[in-house]
């Protein structure tokens, strides 16, 4: 699943046996990549779309495991260019007190949602492989010097959710107030996070740090979204599924 058409985009122009399935207002993109059967689908934004595309996947798809890739906004210790694989999730905005504590997901007894350890200890070392060895060969110079992207490393680190674009220091400061162990925010993660937990399908979250959820964040975002994000997610795929990082 991805954030943006634009990843979805960078990866579906390398399936094999390629077809598309219309539903819901979604393409699922059905095929092959890297030998692997996949099904390839913009989540579409916010919690409730992403958790809906997420439940056809596994209802009406059958996949036996999912991968969420997008860009996000960083909260702790990252910079622009970094890559964040989720440890676990939580949701910033959820509050259900004061029947329960803020973040405390009603009838999971739960607050923070758990990933797939394995599959997401291969996907941070694919992406450790993807930043050092092809990052400055397959993303356009141009886009990297405009997002400022310096020596990004890979993290792996609490991903927080939200129904709202963090752009201003002061919604900034509430998510880390909220969810202080975060290290980066976005819109759709910890959604899919619950409904694979519910049916019991492994689940990874990866995450590129697009900017640090500021005032500046709309300017900053913009390289990722001209083709910068897609190169990162074609290049972590490609080092995961195919051991060759350039997708």
């Amino acid at each position: 699943m991805g954030a943006m058409p634009e990843e979805i985009d960078a990866l579906v122009s390398h399936l094999k046996c390629r077809e598309t399935r219309e539903r819901a207002g979604r393409t699922f993109h059905v095929g092959t990549l890297h030998g692997r059967e996949v099904v390839i689908v913009f989540s579409r934004w916010g919690k409730v779309a992403s958790a809906s595309t997420a439940t056809e996947l596994i209802l009406e798809h059958g996949i036996g495991a999912a991968v969420f890739f997008g860009i996000a906004g960083g909260l702790d210790g990252v910079s622009r260019g970094d890559v964040v694989v989720a440890t676990s999730l939580v949701q910033h905005d959820l509050d259900a007190s004061p029947f329960f504590p803020p973040l405390h997901v009603p009838m999971l007894g739960i607050s923070s949602l758990p990933v797939d350890e394995a599959m997401s200890r291969a996907i941070a070392k694919a992406a450790e492989r993807f930043v050092v060895e092809r990052l400055r060969v397959d993303a356009p110079a141009q886009l990297l010097a405009e997002a400022a992207v310096g020596e990004p490393r890979v993290r792996r680190g609490v991903i927080a959710s939200g129904d709202q674009v963090i752009f201003s220091r002061h919604t900034r400061d509430m998510v880390r107030a909220r969810a202080p162990e975060a290290v980066c925010v976005e819109m759709e993660g910890a959604a899919v996070a619950q409904v694979c937990h519910e049916h019991g399908v492994p689940f990874a979250c990866v995450r590129t740090i697009s900017d640090v959820a500021d005032d500046q964040g709309g300017e900053h975002v913009k390289p990722f979204l001209r083709g910068l994000a897609g190169a990162y997610t074609r290049g972590i795929v490609g080092a995961w599924l195919g051991g060759d990082p350039r997708g």
